[in-house]
């Protein structure tokens, strides 16, 4: 089982939208996925066709923390991939860890072994974070296999990056089977001298951490999301050479996977 953390400290980078349309990419591929929305904000349960006012709090993390087995709250959905979806009411979700026994340091990364051993479990699980360092985020990374990061070519996106590599490098001594940070460049466009004098120190500074993928920006991508559809459901011009890229990135982080 590999485990997906799609996270960075900032916001508007993209997360939610790697999330979903990775997720739907490796269930093209075969694979049994499951994307468990941690983000109060609910879009990549909505993206994916969740109807929220029909979600419980116990439905959710919320319920996970409190010892709902995982299989409960589960929903499928037309991409083929599994959900666990979020609630507004998670905004309540790091004060709940951090009264849980071990701070909830472990509770989703047992609540998916739980799962595995019982016969419940998936090939891959995506988790998407919203933009902050603390307990939600904490535990999405003693449970995960490799953190996702998107970025961007800009000064705080790279100064976030940082800060999510630390975090990561302290996970990693609670979880060693995580196996650091793969960095995305997402929403990618250098127009001018400042983006590639940051695209360089970007190189330069994470060059072994990068993807060779690189997700432009694309039309497809944005108003797929207004449709609650992936990338790969919704007919646009454009489509095609997104869904393609998501497809290479499958391969990478599955080649990554296979050789550690």
């Amino acid at each position: 089982m590999h485990v997906y953390a799609v996270a960075l400290e900032k916001g508007g980078v993209g997360k939610t939208s790697i999330a979903v349309n990775l997720a739907v990419a490796f269930a093209l591929v075969d694979l049994k996925v499951l994307l468990i929305d941690l983000d109060a904000q609910c879009h990549a349960s909505q993206w994916l066709g969740v109807q929220i006012d029909q979600v419980r709090p116990d439905d959710s993390m919320l319920g996970v923390v409190q010892g709902r087995p995982l299989a409960e709250c589960i929903r499928p959905t037309q991409e083929n991939v599994a959900v666990v979806p979020a609630h507004p009411a998670m905004v309540g979700l790091p004060a709940m860890l951090v009264s849980a026994p071990n701070s909830g340091i472990f509770a989703l990364k047992n609540a998916l072994d739980k799962a595995q051993a019982s016969g419940a479990g998936h090939d891959i699980v995506i988790l998407d974070l919203a933009p902050a360092r603390g307990p939600v985020q904490a535990t999405a990374l003693a449970a995960a296999t490799r953190c996702i990061a998107p970025v961007q070519a800009e000064d705080l996106v790279l100064q976030s990056l940082k800060a999510l590599i630390d975090s990561v490098d302290q996970a990693h001594q609670i979880n060693p089977r995580l196996r650091g940070v793969s960095v995305v460049r997402n929403r990618y466009a250098l127009r001018g001298t400042v983006d590639h004098a940051y695209d360089q120190a970007l190189c330069d500074e994470y060059g072994p951490q990068l993807l060779r993928t690189i997700l432009p920006t694309r039309a497809a991508l944005r108003h797929a999301a207004g449709v609650q559809q992936s990338v790969f459901r919704y007919a646009s011009p454009d489509a095609a050479e997104v869904r393609t890229l998501f497809i290479e990135l499958v391969d990478e982080l599955l080649q990554l996977d296979e050789a550690a």
